[in-house]
């Protein structure tokens, strides 16, 4: 988190990154459903079950990660995407980076190759969902608690939603991005632009 904070500070993101914003309108929340649905949807209908160190923790710690994920990809890798290409690339890009650091679960967990591989491609699609919606709205503290939701409902899950389910998942995440950015149309990068 240090990490994250010290790069938005350095490259003067803080403002851009819509973290002191209260409201973007109805159509942001209106957008952001489907992520809720999502997230939610691993707690159903087998709820969750409570793991070591209990709630309280993991919630904090997911927290913490969360923010650093989203200010680290959604704010600083997108905002360095964002003149060099249009918003769909830009999205895209910066939802591959954030998928391939999921890469680092062979070093972290006990986890099978095609678990990780699987995780890395949702990694993948969700990051171009949040990322279309950064760069359309500039609001990341919807991002953060909607991340952190998601990564406790999946860890917290009591039965895992089945491949069906992901694979719908990742045709939804990819549509949303689509459609948060549709309004955008295709800007060429700033510097191409004369």
């Amino acid at each position: 988190m240090i990490f994250a904070a010290t790069l938005v500070t350095v490259r003067r993101l803080w403002k851009t990154s819509g973290i002191l914003v209260a409201w973007r309108g109805p159509i942001a929340i209106f957008l952001l459903l489907p992520l809720m649905i999502e997230a939610l949807s691993w707690a159903i209908p087998a709820g969750l079950i409570e793991q070591a160190p209990g709630y309280g923790l993991w919630i904090i710690t997911l927290l913490l990660a969360a923010a650093n994920e989203e200010l680290t990809s959604r704010v600083v890798v997108l905002e360095r995407m964002r003149p060099a290409f249009g918003p769909r690339a830009a999205a895209a890009i910066t939802g591959a980076l954030f998928g391939l650091q999921h890469l680092s679960a062979f070093a972290t967990t006990s986890r099978g190759v095609a678990d990780i591989l699987l995780n890395v491609l949702v990694s993948a699609c969700y990051g171009f969902a949040l990322a279309s919606f950064q760069f359309r709205f500039h609001w990341i503290w919807p991002l953060i608690l909607l991340h952190a939701g998601a990564n406790f409902m999946t860890i917290f899950s009591a039965r895992p939603l089945p491949d069906v389910a992901i694979a719908i998942t990742l045709i939804v995440f990819i549509a949303l991005g689509l459609t948060i950015l549709y309004p955008l149309g295709r800007r060429q990068p700033r510097d191409a632009r004369t």
